[in-house]
């Protein structure tokens, strides 16, 4: 059931009805002005991605664009909050006979992420992370002009999601202190309201006497954890090991794997792949040729799709792992591996992220994994954790009856899901807290709302994958991706007014905040 629109508007001294049934119409009419320049950024941040904490060219294209091309819109702070590619943009109306403080004006917050992914760009989308958060705030803000009602919105500019947490750096440093609830949305395949996971990344290094042995280390803890799958504690968690050469990023799996094996001759190693290689190695496919780097050396290139860490995708460097294991088993003598390129090192580093579906499981499963390879490693580090973010119901309630409705296109597949299909670090924002044994949500340091928003164009030869794919960044380039977000920044900047218009929808919707 749709929530009516028709709040009552409660102004310092007075009180009227306000009538937010032409809400959509507005939204509509406003977009068509914000929306194209906003757009044009978010493409150009496409063809230029930058990587994480590196995000100069995008902090300076928001912020001139709001202070040269478009000044007093918004109160912009660049370089917000000791990092040097956030910003941060504030807005205030008070409508003629507010007599009230600034403080007593309700207040919304969006985010905004902005950083690519080590050679392969946005592959996760994050150019419509911005442009969903820049153009619903933007709506908002000419809504609130518009109709003549109090309201403060702020943008946090959140560099560094897909590396050390950057909002987790802009929580403690107080960027959302000011604000309960903040709100963004994310591009992937499929529509949903949904949970998100947390994350931890552990490093760790295998030292031998050889390049030979440095090489047999590093697989051998490849295969033990392997076969951790399915014996980690906790709900959904998994271990996925990425293997730091080459192009390597934390958060991207790689696409191309080299193997190199002496001692067997090159049909012995092929007959072997061949044998592994069934339908489950979606994507994947090898070459494998004779080469002189060593003596008797044959190398095995194998290439796949990247994308998130997933048990459910075996990748270019499992095939390698099964490889390695199998030529290892058994009686055969004499075999030893190297990294085609590499033979000198004698150091080899392993980075595995570890994800559960819930904050909590984190700890106990990072340390069966530590524990299982640090008989073999000579140092095992780790990252700071990303939380698991939790759904707030009231707002993917009120999110998905605005995205079924024809002002946004009728969409009959949106829906909730309990599936967590990747990390955030706006889990650091939210700050969750469940109850250990049912997983009931208590408490939120922040409201945080986040849907995931399907950009696939169902057509033919439309490029469509899954986060961090390759094949992800032509998605997030395409006409059709950037329409979806349109509509989404839409219902987002109506939820945004309904919120500060309507105290029984912003009780709701913070009911389990931590005061």
């Amino acid at each position: 059931m749709a929530r009516p629109r028709l709040f009552l508007l409660a102004l310092i001294g007075s009180s009227a009805a306000v009538d937010l049934s032409a809400l959509p119409g507005l939204l509509k009419t406003i977009s068509a002005d914000v929306f194209p320049d906003l757009k044009a950024i978010a493409q150009d941040l496409h063809a230029h991605p930058e990587t994480s904490t590196q995000e100069f060219h995008a902090h300076d294209s928001v912020v001139d664009y709001y202070t040269k091309q478009n000044p007093g819109l918004w109160d912009v702070t660049p370089h917000a909050y000791g990092e040097p590619t956030a910003f941060a943009l504030d807005f205030v109306h008070k409508p003629a006979g507010f007599l009230g403080a600034e403080d007593d004006i309700p207040v919304v917050g969006f985010m905004a992420e902005y950083d690519a992914l080590l050679g392969i760009g946005h592959a996760c989308g994050h150019n419509h992370i911005i442009l969903n958060g820049l153009a619903a705030a933007g709506m908002a803000r000419q809504a609130l002009i518009d109709l003549d009602l109090p309201g403060r919105i702020r943008v946090i500019g959140t560099p560094d999601e897909e590396n050390t947490g950057g909002k987790g750096r802009l929580r403690d440093a107080g960027a959302f202190d000011s604000v309960d609830v903040w709100m963004m949305a994310h591009p992937t395949s499929a529509n949903a309201v949904q949970p998100m996971q947390g994350r931890v990344d552990a490093q760790a290094s295998f030292v031998g006497a050889t390049h030979a042995d440095a090489v047999r280390t590093a697989y051998e803890a490849l295969v033990l954890i392997t076969d951790l799958a399915g014996k980690l504690p906790g709900t959904a968690s998994t271990a996925t090991p990425v293997e730091d050469v080459g192009m390597f990023a934390i958060n991207v799996v790689a696409q191309r794997i080299t193997l190199g094996v002496a001692g067997l001759s090159l049909q012995d190693v092929n007959s072997t792949v061949q044998g592994l290689l069934d339908s489950t190695y979606v994507g994947v496919n090898y070459t494998i040729a004779e080469t002189d780097e060593v003596k008797d050396g044959v190398t095995l290139s194998i290439e796949g799709p990247g994308g998130h860490a997933s048990e459910g995708n075996k990748s270019p460097l499992r095939l390698s792992i099964e490889t390695f294991r199998t030529l290892t088993s058994g009686d055969k003598d004499g075999v030893s591996f190297f990294l085609p390129g590499n033979t000198t090192v004698t150091e080899l580093d392993i980075t595995t992220s570890v994800r559960t579906r819930y904050t909590i499981d984190l700890d106990p499963a990072l340390e069966v994994v530590t524990s299982t390879i640090k008989p073999k490693a000579s140092q095992i580090t780790t990252d700071r954790p990303y939380p698991a973010l939790e759904v707030i119901k009231p707002l993917g309630e009120r999110f998905i009856n605005l995205m079924q409705d024809a002002d946004h296109g009728s969409q009959s597949n949106w829906n909730f899901s309990t599936i967590a299909p990747a990390a955030t670090d706006a889990g650091f924002v939210q700050d969750a807290q469940l109850d250990p044994d049912t997983k009931e949500l208590l408490s939120v340091g922040k409201v945080v709302f986040h849907p995931n928003f399907g950009v696939c164009e169902d057509k033919p030869g439309a490029p469509c994958g899954f986060n961090h794919e390759p094949i992800f960044a032509q998605t997030s380039g395409t006409e059709y991706s950037y329409g979806r977000t349109e509509i989404v920044a839409r219902a987002l900047a109506q939820i945004a007014v309904e919120l500060l218009q309507d105290k029984g929808f912003m009780r709701e919707a913070t009911q389990l905040l931590r005061r």
